[in-house]
Order: C-alpha cells, then structure tokens, then sequence
C-alpha cells in the first residue's frame, strides 16, 4: 500500500515592494545647488516613470527648472518671503502632508528642510550631516571628496540598490525664452559667455582680468564675449569693470537683462563659458557647454582648490578675505585661465 506523502511546500514567492506613486524632493538652496539636483530628477523619473513627483525648491529655482523634461512638478518656497518663518514652515507642511508623499528626498542640509521633511510625511531620506538629520527615517553619509550631484545621487542609490545614473545636470528652455535670446544676440556671431560676479566677494576672480581676457579672445580666436548676471548691484558693478578693462573687444553687457530662462538659451548658444563659482557656472554645464570655473576661496573636496594654506576660509564665501591677503584670486594669473580657455577652444 502506498504511503501517503504531503505535497512539497510551495517556495515563497518574492513580490517587490509597490513603487511609490508620490514622491517628494526638498532642496531650497542656491540656483547652482538646484542645478546640480537635475540628475536627481532623472534618476527618479527613470525608477518611477509613472509616479507623480513634486520638487519643493526656491522660486529661482522653480524658474529655473521650467520647463523641466521629467515632467516633474515644481513647487515654490517663499522661505524669504510671505511663507517665511516658523508659520510659513508649519503650513507647507500642512499642505504636503495633505498631499501624503510616500517617499521624501531632503536633499539641503538646513535644519527647516529637515524639519519641511519631517512635517511633509513619508518615508524620509536625508544626509547624515544635515542639521536636523535626527529627523530623518533614513540617514545617508556624504562623500566630501565626491561631485555635489554624485553625492545627491548616493540618496537615490541607497534607498534603490541602483547605482551608475548620469551624473550631468540638464536644463531645457521654453521657446519663448529661446525666441529672446535670439533676438538679444542677433548680429553677435560666435561668443564666449562670462559671468564676472558672485553673490561672495571672495568667490570674485578680479573683473579686469575678465575684460582683458575678453579683449585677447577677441583678438587671437575672432570671439566676441557677452557678460551675463542678474541685476544685482554687486553683478552691475563686475560687468562694468570688465567693459571697461576689455579695449577694442566690445563686449554684450547682457546683465540684468535676461530672465533667468533666456539665461539658460543664451548660454547654450556660446562656443565656452567662463564663470566664477556661480549659477552660470553649473547653468553652462547642463547646457553641454565647454565650461572654465574660476575657484578661489574653495575646499579639495570640491575638486578645485588654490595652493594656499588658508582654503578654505569658509562654507560659502565672505564680503571680505579673512586674513587681508585675498591670494586665493590674486594669484590666480590671467595667462593661467587663458591657458584652460584655449585647450577647451582648440583640444
């Protein structure tokens, strides 16, 4: 007679768990800081084609990212203006908690984005050196030595076991932006962009030294130079500088007069870009634009650093040097930075 025998028990089955379907990313730092967040935004919209994301960043930076190819939505924090202080907090988080992301991304460091991510909801990733990373479900170290946008990735890549997205940030311009640049460049021809200023006095390389460096381009390569910045008086007053130092090159004094869009579209039409540590600096990098950053008073982890013992002499930059000197830029000739400029122009 047979003996009866139980059946084999079935193997487990390994469901993954539900993607998300609301997906919130806080970052309300500078616009260079947003800029360098885009890979972010693909990344997640990679992961999650069908998900709906809402990036909570500064209003420049909301104009910065429209439009946005990820189809992203953009949410604007006036944290200076009617949303400031502890009541404005309390009610954006009011209203994102209403929203209820299931899963949030802080990507600044500042106590109020830790505490936004905290009031928003959800299950919340964020850096382990944040002020407020207590508030954190999720705590990610930061790599110094690594590019700010790798570091951004690293919350994507811990939270999905996926590494290896592109790191480049992009940027796209709306046709009307794109209508108003052509219209501002009309007749210049082939140019070199330069953003001479920076909202740090001590991140501005000497606005002389641009207005001669513009002069000989366009006497040795036939390139015009135009100078973009923002209406700021500290911007109004570098470009002035380099108009006056550049002779016969007769520079575009562009600053001030483009919208933070045409911006974008103006960059993405020079041969190079030559910046300070400044929006346009990473604004030129997602318009797939050759790109000479100028770094003075900076860290070894960001990658470019001054051989002066005195670097860096602080986390953003200062309305004076320190110590008097300013050697970081002083030191920093005009035939060195011709010298980057011309590799890019003629490899």
């Amino acid at each position: 007679m047979a003996k009866d025998t139980p059946p084999p028990a079935a193997k487990p089955i390994a469901v993954p768990p539900p993607k998300p379907s609301r997906v919130l990313v806080i970052h309300t730092a500078f616009i260079g800081d947003i800029v360098l967040a885009t890979p972010v935004l693909e990344a997640l919209r990679t992961l999650l084609p069908a998900a709906d994301i809402l990036f909570v960043t500064t209003p420049a930076g909301a104009k910065v990212l429209e439009p946005n190819p990820w189809g992203v939505r953009v949410r604007a924090f006036h944290k200076r203006g009617p949303e400031r202080g502890a009541r404005g907090l309390y009610r954006l988080g009011k209203e994102l908690r209403a929203w209820n992301p299931e899963l949030t991304f802080c990507l600044h460091r500042s106590f109020r984005s830790s505490l936004l991510s905290r009031l928003a909801g959800g299950d919340s990733w964020g850096f382990r050196e944040a002020a407020g990373a207590f508030l954190f479900k999720h705590r990610v170290s930061r790599d110094g030595f690594e590019f700010e946008a790798d570091k951004n990735l690293a919350l994507i890549s811990a939270w999905s076991g996926v590494k290896g997205f592109s790191r480049f940030p992009r940027l796209r311009a709306a046709s009307a932006d794109n209508a108003a640049a052509a219209s501002l460049l009309e007749g210049v021809g082939k140019f070199v962009a330069m953003a001479p200023s920076s909202v740090w006095a001590t991140k501005r390389w000497p606005a002389e030294r641009f207005g001669r460096l513009a002069e000989r381009l366009q006497r040795e390569h036939g390139l015009r130079t135009v100078v973009v910045g923002s209406d700021a008086p500290e911007d109004i007053a570098a470009a002035a500088a380099l108009m006056a130092a550049s002779g016969a090159a007769r520079p575009l004094n562009l600053c001030g007069k483009t919208s933070l869009g045409a911006l974008k579209s103006v960059l993405s039409r020079a041969e190079l870009v030559v910046s300070n540590d400044s929006s346009p600096l990473h604004m030129g990098i997602a318009a797939e634009r050759p790109v000479v950053g100028i770094f003075g008073p900076t860290t070894r982890e960001l990658g470019f650093f001054p051989l002066v013992s005195c670097r860096p002499c602080g986390k953003h930059g200062h309305d004076r040097c320190p110590l008097g000197h300013f050697r970081c830029m002083l030191d920093l000739t005009e035939e060195s930075v011709y010298q980057e400029i011309s590799k890019l122009l003629c490899p």
